[in-house]
């Protein structure tokens, strides 16, 4: 899991310079905006959801994917992550707890509105979407 996550943060500084150029463009048309994202244990990853705090062990179950999530975000300012693929093979993701459950957390804006969505390791997501809304 330590070697997982230190290639993750590689692939995410890979990533970082145009993620943050296409995180830009999108805040200058009121496009899509990761705001925070969170991928890993289920239970770790639905207590960030309801608490703005997060504790060293919920730290270690689960991995920030803000960067990478905001580099795949379309042109359209659209993203999409296809059904039946792990998550954990996204670059700049990584499993940081094998043998079990997992979920995405995003929080996004678009426009002036806020949204929020979690979905299973294989489950297609598709934002933004007007049900998210918050």
């Amino acid at each position: 899991v330590r070697e997982a996550r230190i290639a993750a943060a590689k692939a995410q500084q890979l990533l970082e310079v145009v993620a943050g150029r296409k995180r830009n463009k999108q805040m200058e048309v009121g496009g899509l905006v990761i705001t925070k994202a969170f991928y890993g244990s289920e239970k770790a990853v639905n207590k960030q959801a309801d608490s703005e705090e997060s504790s060293d062990d919920l730290a270690s179950q689960v991995i920030d994917v803000t960067i990478p999530l905001n580099f795949l975000v379309n042109d359209l300012g659209q993203l999409k992550l296809h059904e039946g693929v792990k998550k954990s093979g996204i670059m700049g993701f990584c499993d940081p707890c094998p043998s079990e459950p997992k979920k995405l957390l995003i929080e996004y804006t678009c426009g002036d509105r806020n949204y929020k969505v979690v979905v299973d390791d294989c489950e297609q997501l598709l934002i933004p979407q007007e049900a998210h809304r918050v």
